[in-house]
Parts: structure tokens; C-alpha cells; sequence
């Protein structure tokens, strides 16, 4: 596939921006909009090969665009992508009943994203194949092993998370710094 068309869905300028420069730098050509409805019409205007939407829109969330997506008969086939900071085992369910191909710490590195997209892509399938399958970065407590985490604060190149269950708080060190 020469140069996919990549939807990005995101509403926050700066990850926005970062997003989209990691992803053209991957060779990728990319569809900026800032809400739910513009990527509907966006994508219904020219289908992308896949879609990367954060879960909080100005709109609506980007689970129901997600929902809305595959329930076009023009756009079921389009893997998705949503950056969520809820990384749990309903939000894995909730995932899997929106019908994405995949869901992301958020925020991440940029180049997080242009990996999760390069592997969605080469998977070549509009869902996948188990909830397990699905996320795609940290999944469960260092310490207590529990899957309720969220990725917290991002600082340059560390992410912070922090387990409901326990309160553990601890960070991941990318070898990619966020310009």
C-alpha cells in the first residue's frame, strides 16, 4: 500500500501537530479534523485506508464515531484507532463493542501512534482478533498486576501511569523525546 490515508481525529492542538508530523514523517499522507462530526463527513468524503480518533471530542466520543464508522456500510472496513487514557479491561470491552482495531495509551510519544498504525494496517483486518489483541502499550499494574491503570502525565519522553487498584504510580522511558 504506496502512501495509506490516515484520519486523525484529535482536538488538542499540540498532540494534534505532533501526531500528524510523526505520521506524514511515516510516509503516511494525513486528514487533520478537530471533532466527531467532521471526521464522519471527512471520511464518508474520502475513505481512509485507517483512523486514529481520541476518545474525548468536543462532539461526541470518539467511541460512537468509532460506532458510527462501522456501521456505514462505505467505512466498516477502515480500521480504527482510539487514543483513550482509560486502559482497563471494560475499556478493552468497550473497544471491542465500538469495533476498533486498536486502542492507545493517550497521550503518547507521536511516533507510538505511527507504529500503532503501521501494525493495524499490516494485521489487514477491520477488528481484532481478541480484546487482548487490541491494546496496544501498557495493560497492567507493575506491582499488583491489576489491569486498572491509566496513563497519567507525559513528560517528553516518560509517561506516567497509576494503578486504581493499588495507587502504584510509575513511569515508562521512551527512546523517542516529544519535540
Amino acid at each position: 500500500m504506496a502512501h495509506p490515508h490516515i484520519l486523525l481525529v484529535d482536538d488538542i492542538p499540540d498532540h494534534a501537530r505532533r501526531y500528524e508530523a510523526a505520521l506524514r514523517q511515516g510516509g503516511y499522507r494525513v486528514q487533520l479534523v478537530h471533532s466527531g462530526a467532521a471526521a464522519l463527513l471527512a471520511a464518508r468524503a474520502h475513505v481512509p485506508d485507517c483512523a486514529v480518533i481520541d476518545v474525548r471530542l468536543p462532539d461526541m466520543p470518539g467511541w460512537d464515531v468509532c460506532r458510527s464508522m462501522k456501521a456505514d456500510a462505505a467505512l466498516k472496513h477502515v480500521p480504527v484507532i482510539l487514543l483513550t487514557a482509560d486502559v482497563t479491561a471494560v475499556s478493552a470491552g468497550d473497544a471491542a463493542k465500538s469495533g476498533c482495531s486498536a486502542w492507545l495509551a493517550h497521550p503518547t510519544v507521536a511516533q507510538d501512534v505511527t507504529r500503532a498504525v503501521a501494525h493495524v494496517l499490516a494485521q489487514r483486518r477491520a477488528s481484532p482478533a481478541s480484546e487482548h489483541d487490541a491494546v496496544v502499550g501498557v495493560a497492567a499494574c507493575r506491582a499488583c498486576g491489576s489491569d486498572r491503570i491509566r496513563a497519567t502525565l507525559r513528560l517528553g519522553a516518560i509517561q506516567y501511569y497509576a494503578c486504581r487498584a493499588c495507587n502504584l504510580s510509575w513511569r515508562v522511558e521512551s527512546n523517542v523525546i516529544v519535540a
